[in-house]
């Protein structure tokens, strides 16, 4: 922390903070994760780091998403008339919780969605890379007679 009084400090929600410990936990486990690449060629290592790329994307969108839906909601809340002095109705509250419930399950579906699409194009370009590395294996590279 610098010395000067002045000097503004930024701080991040909890959501952020959330996103970016989950973020960097996944990088290094793909990381660790991605260390037998090097047995493969370089075209199928590239696409399943690619993939994992991709998967890596989805699994840090979850908690950013939950941050922009909350703040949504929030805004929502605070943003309609200002509060009375009485209680709202069982029914307002009633409506506001099943608007919440339902803004959380389409998010939580759109997010199961982009998962299993990142997850199927991530084993498809396993498998592809598998069944080229085990054609390699099986017929090695003929060299030339001189």
């Amino acid at each position: 922390m610098s010395d000067n009084p002045n000097a503004s400090v930024t701080r991040d929600g909890p959501f952020e903070i959330a996103a970016a410990v989950v973020g960097g936990v996944v990088r290094t486990g793909l990381t660790v994760a991605s260390v037998p690449l090097v047995l493969l060629p370089r075209g199928p290592r590239r696409r399943v780091r690619r993939a994992m790329v991709e998967l890596t994307r989805a699994v840090i969108v979850l908690p950013k998403e939950l941050s922009n839906l909350t703040e949504r909601v929030v805004d929502d809340i605070f943003t309609g008339p200002p509060p009375t002095l009485s209680l709202p109705s069982p029914d307002r509250l009633g409506e506001r919780a099943r608007a919440f419930t339902e803004r959380l399950a389409r998010a939580a579906d759109e997010f199961g969605t982009s998962v299993s699409r990142a997850t199927g194009r991530a084993a498809d370009q396993v498998e592809k890379a598998a069944a080229k590395v085990d054609e390699w294996v099986e017929k090695p590279p003929t060299t030339p007679k001189a």
